[in-house]
């Protein structure tokens, strides 16, 4: 190991031609001796000198300590997948974003961070776009884009390469439903089998098919004739867990009608007679489980839905979550409330509801037309439909 100083130097912060102060730190490398610098620009030189001053008695504490932004991104994303998992990030999507985290990491996770730049990602892009969908791409741009944000506001990089580079945009995959008769011809073709209640609940409520697994009869309260939303499965075989919602929202109230309560009693009553002729019952207090009681597994209720579905005679791009689109189509179409939907729905936003269902609204264009056009110009005193609010408000 070469002779080197004990310890690093924080050097005085220097302008440069942008107005920006740029601090730097020398220190020596833990495995080679070799001496090398950090550096970082900041906007005024009075931040500078703290951030300096700051890394130089890191340095001094920890020898062995490299600088944040000589950390790889094979490195870095475990850590930061950790820390946002523990900000409360549902175990599917943390599932989701190693997933997608694996196509930059192949293509440059061996760079360090403060050497990732705009166009080694934007080349990444350009080369999925050829093999995947935009929306994988755009997913990996969303996940990286958060990570190498979260660099930034964390002082392990100044600048974040990912927020200028640009994913493809490509077509939303239109929603696709059940037609009135088709849902009804649908659970008529499975009135009497297992996964009857469990089709009629998802086509009334528009629950997701992880949140429909996981209601459990303490979650529906009969006085008051609302099931609530409390948790949902993900994963799949044994990688399956019960755990929190997708989202805040997706925790929430749904209102049920009566005839949907009433298949949910005879379920009840069934559930109980196989509870009493099952000598290996586990009550988990799920509605809808296995004939032991356990948990079903997300596969095989795609596998009956599949089935389900060829018997009715409906199209093969028909899958579970179709049923939730039927749901918000139908309530749209029928002129409910876009907010209304939305809730009931569990989204984030109701902008995205609007950007999920907007071509299914009813078209109001022509009544609004005529109401503008009998305001403007016609000679009657009292307009069909006056405005509620006071003519300076309008």
């Amino acid at each position: 190991m070469p002779n080197r100083p004990k310890e690093p130097h924080a050097k005085d912060p220097r302008k440069l031609d942008s107005g920006r102060w740029q601090a730097r730190v020398t220190y020596y490398d833990p495995d080679t001796g070799k001496r090398r610098e950090t550096s970082q620009t900041f906007a005024t030189e009075r931040e500078a000198k703290k951030w300096s001053r700051e890394q130089e008695m890191a340095y001094r504490e920890d020898p062995n300590r490299k600088p944040p932004s000589v950390q790889t991104l094979t490195e870095f994303f475990p850590e930061w997948l950790k820390t946002v998992e523990a900000q409360g990030l549902a175990a599917k999507t943390v599932r989701d974003y190693r997933q997608m985290a694996a196509h930059p990491l192949n293509a440059f996770g061996h760079k360090a961070l403060k050497s990732i730049t705009t166009w080694d990602i934007q080349q990444l892009y350009t080369a999925m776009a050829e093999t995947h969908s935009s929306r994988t791409v755009n997913y990996v741009h969303t996940v990286l884009n958060r990570a190498l944000s979260d660099a930034v506001d964390w002082g392990l990089i100044s600048v974040n390469p990912a927020a200028k580079a640009k994913a493809p945009r490509g077509q939303r995959k239109p929603v696709v439903i059940l037609t009135p008769s088709e849902a009804r011809h649908f659970l008529e073709v499975t009135q009497g089998t297992r996964w009857y209640t469990l089709w009629a609940l998802m086509l009334h409520t528009g629950l997701r098919p992880g949140e429909a697994i996981a209601v459990r009869w303490q979650d529906i309260h009969w006085d008051t004739n609302t099931l609530h939303v409390m948790q949902a499965v993900s994963g799949d075989g044994s990688r399956k867990v019960v755990g929190p919602t997708k989202t805040e929202r997706s925790t929430r109230p749904i209102a049920l009608g009566p005839h949907i309560l009433q298949l949910l009693r005879s379920r009840q009553m069934e559930q109980q007679n196989e509870q009493a002729a099952g000598a290996r019952w586990e009550d988990h207090d799920l509605v809808f489980a296995t004939y032991e009681g356990k948990l079903l597994s997300p596969r095989n209720v795609a596998r009956n839905f599949q089935r389900d579905r060829q018997r009715a005679g409906l199209p093969d791009t028909i899958h579970p979550h179709c049923l939730r689109h039927t749901m918000a189509s139908h309530w749209l179409a029928a002129g409910q409330s876009i907010k209304v939907v939305s809730e009931r729905l569990g989204h984030t936003s109701v902008a995205f509801t609007l950007q999920t269902y907007a071509h299914l609204l009813p078209n109001q264009q022509a009544d609004a037309a005529a109401t503008m056009d009998h305001a403007l110009f016609s000679r009657t005193p009292n307009p069909p439909n006056p405005s509620p609010l006071h003519p300076h408000e309008l």
